[in-house]
């Protein structure tokens, strides 16, 4: 017997309530949960919100740290049936929104390929990744997802359905016509910012002749709903050595990571698997008290380490021994620690690597948790030849407050994570006001207030700093031609 999808559309706040918050914690709440079969029941719904003008917030894996998935009112639509995963070629596979980064990761190892961005979270959904613009480790070498991204279909607030495809609608003179599958046309002014030559995951991408899948790749569910995407995918490389160095002075981890950052981008542009040159796919970072975080669970942690450095390179089989003593005298010449530099060259070594990576963020949550504190995170970024001044704000200001923090992140990016914990409103004030001097930093050197997050419902503020209220309304009336009723994810990004 067939169930009418109306009987499934829940009421019940105990029900409701985990699609409600995200891992920022932020919370929201909604009067009614949707979690659609399949398409023709979300446009359905979605059709329905529409003609009563109910406001709608869709909800992916939860993984997210901004609140963009955070409902305020109306009803709350997951996506999380949208599982489909297929292969269409060697390069190319199609999924649906709510297959998670670990889902892809395992359907492509079995074909001997892999997503390059490598987002860290792999619990995210891929559908919550395109409408982050999401990044991950490898994005030093390989870029965000957004390069990875070659067709959306999108369900617009009406109901309206769209299939776009890179490379076959660009916008002319800031203008963007777009016709759905019902034959409906939209017409975009975009807006006239220039965004940051950084990693950025800050408002809607624009420009004066930019391909129409851009526009919604990092525009957070705010212009329509992603529910089905095709991604270029790679073959592994045939070999990765990796490691983790432990430096005992700021100065010569900082040297070490401009020398490799520097020519790792030159290299990067070569073919990687004929080079016997130190080069690398991934340059990561810890700070000393990211270290002592750590110790708990990797007690080998040298003690007299400042920070540490995690490094990934691929190369070709026969170039490992050559790779191996350069890796060995180029470490040597930036520490005094690099006998305990911990490398990786099988699966099981790679894998300690990994876990050590992700066994941060999981112990900082843990941290929250078990002590029952709050949390402001920086995301920033700024250009490379800049980036002295951001990575010292972080090592003489931090300090000076007496908050417990971390620093960690994407340092080959330029991008790093700064996490100051609160036990309590007079700290959790301070951070606040670190956090705003750490933001007005980055703006000062040209960076972006959210490297890879999003702006979500936590840093609205910030947007209009980083571009101004000008440029916020421009992006507002984007908005506006593709969800007139503003009834769509309303709170993400900007107020209306």
């Amino acid at each position: 017997m067939l169930i009418s999808f109306e009987n499934r559309i829940k009421s019940d706040p105990d029900v409701i309530h985990p699609y409600t918050y995200d891992s920022s914690n932020y919370q929201g709440f909604a009067e009614q949960l949707f979690i659609p079969e399949d398409y023709s029941e979300l446009i359905k719904f979605v059709k329905s919100a529409y003609d009563s003008g109910k406001q709608i917030t869709v909800s992916g894996a939860g993984t997210g740290i901004a609140g963009g998935r955070v409902p305020e009112g109306g009803a709350v639509i997951s996506t999380e049936k949208f599982k489909d995963l297929f292969l269409l070629n060697s390069n190319s596979v199609r999924i649906g929104a709510a297959v998670t980064l670990n889902e892809l990761d395992n359907f492509l190892k079995d074909h001997n390929l892999f997503l390059p961005p490598n987002p860290t979270e792999i619990n995210a959904s891929i559908g919550g990744n395109v409408s982050t613009n999401a990044s991950g480790a490898r994005t030093f070498k390989y870029g965000a997802i957004r390069n990875y991204v070659n067709r959306l279909k999108i369900i617009l607030s009406n109901g309206d359905q769209l299939n776009i495809g890179r490379g076959e609608i660009f916008a002319e003179n800031n203008i963007l016509k777009l016709v759905s599958l019902e034959g409906n046309e939209y017409k975009i002014q975009l807006p006239n910012y220039i965004m940051p030559a950084v990693k950025n995951a800050s408002g809607y991408y624009t420009g004066s002749n930019i391909d129409a899948i851009d526009l919604f790749i990092g525009s957070e569910g705010t212009l329509g709903i992603v529910t089905e995407i095709e991604l270029t995918v790679q073959t592994k490389p045939e070999n990765i050595l990796g490691g983790i160095v432990f430096f005992d002075d700021n100065d010569n981890l900082f040297n070490f990571i401009v020398d490799l950052r520097d020519q790792s981008k030159i290299l990067n542009k070569t073919d990687i698997e004929l080079n016997n040159e130190i080069t690398a796919r991934l340059i990561e970072y810890f700070d000393k008290n990211s270290l002592i975080l750590l110790r708990n669970k990797y007690p080998e942690i040298p003690e007299s380490a400042i920070g540490a450095v995690w490094f990934e390179q691929e190369y070709s089989k026969q170039f490992e021994d050559i790779l191996m003593d350069r890796w060995y005298d180029y470490i040597n010449l930036h520490t005094q620690l690099g006998d305990e530099t911990w490398f990786a060259l099988t699966e099981k070594e790679h894998l300690k690597l990994k876990e050590f990576r992700h066994e941060l963020p999981l112990q900082v949550y843990e941290n929250l948790s078990n002590n029952s504190q709050r949390k402001v995170g920086l995301d920033t970024a700024v250009p490379d030849k800049d980036f002295r001044t951001l990575f010292n704000f972080y090592l003489d200001k931090f300090p000076q407050t007496g908050l417990d923090y971390v620093v960690f992140g994407h340092i080959g990016n330029s991008h790093l994570h700064a996490n100051i914990f609160c036990k309590n409103d007079d700290e959790f004030k301070l951070a606040k006001e670190v956090y705003d001097e750490g933001i007005q930093v980055s703006l000062g050197l040209q960076g972006t207030v959210s490297a890879e997050h999003g702006i979500g419902k936590l840093k609205k503020p910030y947007l209009i700093k980083m571009y101004g209220a000008k440029a916020v309304e421009e992006m507002k009336n984007v908005k506006q031609v593709l969800d007139d009723k503003l009834i769509l994810n309303i709170g993400t990004m900007f107020d209306l």
